[in-house]
């Protein structure tokens, strides 16, 4: 079942819009639902490949500078905080 979602455009926008709309021979609104629906693709597809990267780090297969390619630096740098506080606890639960 579809629900209508709304939004708010001004003007300068909505004439962008209608350009892109007609150019690619589509209403505006066709053309609205394609690009949230290829965004939310990509972002799930993103989440996937951001597990999948995290696993290989934390189980060693992969090196830092091998994360900063597939993921960006940002991404790599938070990964590798979690792993380095998950291994701090665990050797503090072990010495504990």
């Amino acid at each position: 079942m579809e629900k209508i979602v709304e939004i708010g455009l001004g003007e300068s926008l909505l004439r962008e819009l209608n350009n892109i709309a007609m150019r690619y021979g589509v209403t505006k609104e066709r053309w609205i639902k394609e690009m949230i629906v290829k965004a939310l693709r990509s972002e799930k597809a993103r989440d996937k490949i951001m597990k999948i990267v995290s696993e290989e780090y934390m189980e060693g297969k992969i090196e830092f500078d091998d994360m900063i390619q597939l993921i960006g630096i940002e991404n790599a740098k938070k990964i590798r905080a979690v792993v380095e506080g998950a291994k701090r606890s665990v050797e503090e639960a072990y010495h504990a």
